[in-house]
């Protein structure tokens, strides 16, 4: 990022999320440890449990929905050295944990080299006290992921808007394991048919793995009244995010400058909100802050060709104008290519959660 400028910057408590119930994944096979965390946790509703056999079986839950602790002894299943390999390469918000009765130095010096964030030695019985230890280290990821991952709503008036303008900064959220959901208000009716732009739209958003929300407002006729406005308040009431990208009022396109409206009034709350460039913003548009897209370049060119039906008919962005543009912005903030922001508002945030520790 470049230089802050000179303004004061405040550390504010932001509402946390909604409680969600804490996720783990344990792979067992022994019918004691099943019995004894079965009996633990499923009439605990602030624990969701699921329980595998295999490691393959818990590759494809993990890709359903990520958790806060995965549990396993490597030396009773197969593959669980991979498998905690991989959790450590894909989800940076998952502790991992090994109980194991092995206690040879070589294995357990492989255990280490997985990133585990938990070893226990268990004993026959033990049962109680592995179930204790799931708890406490599922406990302590989950509130370590509240505490530092961004929740992140990209709003765009149509179909490929947030790609465009923030795609560079998307892309780094996704990099940083953030929680991502874009908001676009209308189908895109006018640049093309509402059912290709739409299935454009999920295929941008699975690469940055993003919700997708679609709303139905008339493009070329959004306005920053009530019905945009509670559009975007019931995004954010389910997001509760950290940090918000709009469009900004320097747009000659007046979808463009109507959104950008009515998300200050219904992001008034949020800590961090800027505003994007898109392709019809005017010369008026000027950054004060500069995301460094350098290594996420093509991540962003590759979002924005998902949109093949527009970038079949729009010279504005066709891969060697956004790489130009990029280059353009780096010049004033001292990187190779970068991506420009406005600030409405930028503030530290801590959430309620990570305040009761303090």
């Amino acid at each position: 990022m470049s230089p802050e400028p000179d303004k004061l910057r405040l550390s504010v408590v932001t509402e946390a999320p909604p409680a969600k119930p804490l996720r783990i994944l344990v792979v067992a096979a022994e019918e004691a440890v099943i019995r004894a965390l079965r009996a633990a946790f499923d009439p605990d509703s602030t624990v969701a449990l699921q329980i595998t056999s295999d490691t393959e079986t818990a590759t494809r839950m993990l890709a359903a929905h990520p958790v806060d602790l995965l549990a396993l002894d490597p030396a009773v299943a197969s593959g669980g050295f991979a498998l905690l390999k991989h959790v450590k390469d894909h989800y940076r918000w998952t502790a991992t944990m090994v109980a194991t009765f092995n206690q040879d130095p070589q294995f357990l010096r492989q255990a280490i080299k997985c990133r585990i964030d938990g070893l226990m030695f268990r004993r026959p019985d033990a049962a109680a006290e592995f179930v204790e230890q799931v708890r406490l280290l599922a406990k302590a990821a989950n509130e370590s992921r509240l505490r530092q991952q961004k929740r992140v709503l990209a709003i765009g008036a149509h179909p490929d808007d947030v790609e465009i303008g923030c795609g560079g900064a998307l892309s780094k959220h996704h990099a940083d394991y953030d929680v991502l959901h874009i908001l676009t208000l209308s189908r895109g009716a006018a640049g093309g048919d509402v059912n290709l732009r739409a299935v454009e739209a999920a295929n941008a958003a699975a690469l940055l793995n993003a919700r997708l929300e679609m709303a139905n407002l008339r493009d070329m006729y959004i306005t920053d009244g009530a019905e945009t406005i509670s559009i975007i308040e019931a995004a954010i009431r389910d997001l509760h995010p950290t940090h918000v990208y709009t469009h900004s009022p320097e747009d000659t396109h007046q979808d463009h400058r109507a959104v950008h409206a009515a998300t200050l009034v219904a992001a008034r709350g949020v800590p961090n909100v800027y505003c994007y460039q898109s392709p019809s913003s005017t010369t008026e548009f000027k950054p004060q802050r500069f995301v460094d897209i350098t290594h996420c370049i093509g991540k962003k060119i590759d979002l924005i060709g998902a949109y093949k039906s527009q970038v079949d008919r729009m010279e504005s962005i066709q891969p060697d104008v956004i790489l130009s543009t990029a280059r353009y912005w780096g010049r004033f903030a001292g990187y190779v290519l970068a991506e420009p922001l406005r600030i409405v508002c930028e503030r530290y945030f801590l959430t309620a959660s990570a305040t009761t520790e303090k």
